[in-house]
């Protein structure tokens, strides 16, 4: 292959700017890097300690993730790449591996082993789920891993939590339906999307509690319709909001998915500023008014919420 099917990214000194000599790889989708995904990157570090003092540890993944290609309707993202590459980061990965899917999906199991991982990953030890699947039509299993790699290999088996499997697919259901708190729980970290603040109609404004407008970004896990306890990272610092996820006509006859979030106890111009909503807690389901001071009380009620929720 002339041109690289990976793109590299050190995130730690020790990583250097090339890929290392001799490196563990976590391999899978990580999307959203939850739970589950972080026993695998402690096991990588784990196996770093006892066996292999030597070798960094990375972690080897497709971005785009392969769904996106494998799927007419894919599944909606928990995450950006930027987001996998801190969380990976803050779990003491020396390295990330975003692989170009359709550069890789035609290859065989053997081929995907022998000349990806060992040869121009220069992988000596291996950490993969009970799930994973590589090579051209899945075909490749963590059993048929063993008899290909000659090295180290840890298969994590199935992680849950109250009995339920921890997975970025049940996470997807969870968000969905507005369990914030139980999504949070498998995330580790609050479900949260950045994008910039766009203006908006300014009818907040008129009644008295002006918002910031914002698009899910494209591909993101888009949270059940309603109201929410939210909180906005502006410049490093964190402000409590109250954020409707609602749809809104367009232009071209669609629907898209806007963000509108009262900041409490902020105040200043914030239009073209990329902004970090973490999404907390469910308030209430959208609902219809019947006029202006009709939803200017709701709005007010739903900030004292807001307030009391999180004393």
């Amino acid at each position: 292959m002339s041109v690289s099917p990976f793109h590299y990214i050190p995130l730690s000194e020790q990583a250097g700017t090339r890929i290392p000599e001799a490196n563990i790889l976590c391999l899978g989708n990580f999307d959203g890097v939850h739970l589950a995904h972080r026993t695998l990157l402690h096991e990588a570090k784990r196996m770093q300690q006892k066996i292999l003092p030597y070798a960094k540890c990375g972690v080897f993944c497709f971005d785009p993730p392969s769904s996106d290609f494998l799927f007419p309707h894919p599944p909606r993202h928990l995450c950006s790449g930027k987001e996998k590459a801190g969380r990976f980061r803050s779990e003491g990965m020396d390295f990330a591996l975003f692989a170009d899917f359709s550069k890789l999906c035609e290859l065989e199991p053997e081929a995907f082993v022998k000349e990806i991982l060992i040869k121009q990953c220069h992988c000596v030890g291996i950490v993969c789920g009970f799930n994973y699947r590589f090579g051209k039509g899945g075909r490749g299993t963590p059993q048929m891993m063993q008899a290909l790699f000659d090295g180290p290999l840890f298969v994590q088996s199935e992680i849950t939590l109250d009995a339920k499997t921890v997975s970025s697919s049940e996470i997807r259901r969870l968000i969905a339906e507005g369990r914030m708190e139980d999504a949070n729980r498998l995330l580790t970290i609050p479900y949260s999307f950045t994008s910039p603040v766009l203006h908006g109609k300014t009818l907040g404004r008129k009644l008295g509690a002006p918002t910031i407008n914002q698009h899910m970004p494209r591909g993101m896990q888009i949270p059940r319709l309603g109201v929410y306890l939210t909180e906005c990272e502006i410049d490093g610092v964190r402000y409590t909001g109250v954020s409707n996820i609602v749809k809104r006509p367009t232009v071209e006859c669609t629907e898209e998915i806007v963000c509108e979030t009262f900041v409490l106890d902020f105040s200043g111009d914030l239009y073209g500023k990329s902004i970090k909503t973490s999404f907390l807690h469910f308030l209430r389901p959208e609902q219809r008014f019947e006029g202006q001071d009709e939803l200017q009380q709701q709005i007010a009620s739903d900030i004292r919420e807001a307030q009391k929720y999180r004393r």
